[in-house]
C-alpha cells in the first residue's frame, strides 16, 4: 500500500486516500465491536408460547394477586420488559403454583430483569431465607443456577424458586449479568436477551416449604421440557443457541 501511495503525483490525493483507508479500518473495528444479533429464540410471545395445560398441570383462576415483577409498584411492567406473563396452575391433587415470566430482548449494562429479592421487599414482604440452588432441568445445555427463598407478607408466606437466564447462562447477581452482557457484546458481537423464571406457592407452615420446592422442581421440569421443544433457549440455556 505504501508503494501505491508513493506513485501518486498529488499530495492531496495521497492524503485523501490514506484518510479513506484509515476510516475503513476504524469502521471495520467499530462494526466488529457493535453487537449484531440477539440470542433470543424467536418466539412470538408468552401468551402463545407458554401452554395453559401440560403434563399434570393446567391453568386455574388466579385468586391471589402475584407480587409484581418490578421493584416500584408505581412503574409499569411493560415499560421495563418486552413481555410478561403471570398465571396460576393446579394439578390433579389440587396443588397450586404461581408462575411469573419476564422477558427482555436486549440486556444492556443497565440490567433490566429484576430479582425477587428486590421486588418482594419493595412490596412489603420480608425475606426469611435465601439459598443458592441448582435446578435439575434435563433440557438445559448447562447447569441452571438460581435461588430458593421464603418471604413473609401481611397476609401469607410464599415459597419462591427462580432463576435468571442471560443468553446461554443462568446468573445470580447484577454484577455477573453486567459482565456477561459486556463480554458477549465485545467478543461475540451479540446483544443478549434475558428472562426471569419464577414460581411460588403460598405456605403458612415452615415445615411445608421443602415439599413446595419439590413441587416446584416437578412443575419446572415439565414446563421447560414442553416449552423448549418448540422454543429452545427460551427458559433455559440451549446448546443450539450458543
Amino acid at each position: 500500500m505504501k508503494d501505491l501511495f508513493s506513485k501518486l503525483p498529488d499530495v492531496k490525493i495521497k492524503t485523501a486516500l490514506i484518510l479513506f483507508v484509515t476510516s475503513l479500518i476504524f469502521l471495520a473495528i467499530a462494526t466488529s465491536l457493535k453487537p449484531q444479533k440477539h440470542y433470543s429464540s424467536g418466539f412470538d410471545n408468552f401468551e402463545n408460547s407458554i401452554p395453559k395445560e401440560f403434563g399434570d398441570w393446567k391453568e386455574a383462576p388466579q385468586l391471589t394477586p402475584q407480587v409484581s415483577l418490578v421493584s416500584d409498584t408505581k412503574s409499569l411492567q411493560n415499560q421495563i420488559y418486552d413481555d410478561v406473563i403471570m398465571r396460576t396452575y393446579v394439578n390433579k391433587d389440587g396443588a397450586k403454583i404461581m408462575l411469573a415470566l419476564a422477558y427482555v430482548k436486549e440486556q444492556r449494562q443497565d440490567v433490566k430483569v429484576h430479582q425477587p429479592e428486590i421486588c418482594y421487599p419493595a412490596q412489603g414482604f420480608q425475606m426469611l431465607s435465601s439459598k443458592v440452588s441448582v435446578f435439575n432441568m434435563p433440557v438445559s445445555s448447562s447447569p441452571v443456577v438460581g435461588k430458593r427463598q421464603v418471604y413473609s407478607g401481611s397476609s401469607h408466606q410464599e415459597a419462591v424458586s427462580y432463576w435468571i437466564r442471560v443468553a446461554d447462562e443462568t446468573l445470580l447477581t447484577g454484577i455477573q449479568m453486567r459482565l456477561k452482557i459486556i463480554e458477549d457484546g465485545l467478543f461475540k458481537g451479540r446483544l443478549d436477551d434475558g428472562v426471569l423464571v419464577r414460581v411460588s406457592s403460598i405456605t403458612n407452615n415452615e415445615s411445608d416449604v421443602s415439599k413446595f420446592y419439590q413441587l416446584h422442581d416437578q412443575f419446572l421440569s415439565e414446563l421447560t421440557a414442553t416449552v423448549e421443544g418448540k422454543f429452545p433457549g427460551l427458559l433455559v440455556p440451549s446448546a443450539s443457541k450458543t
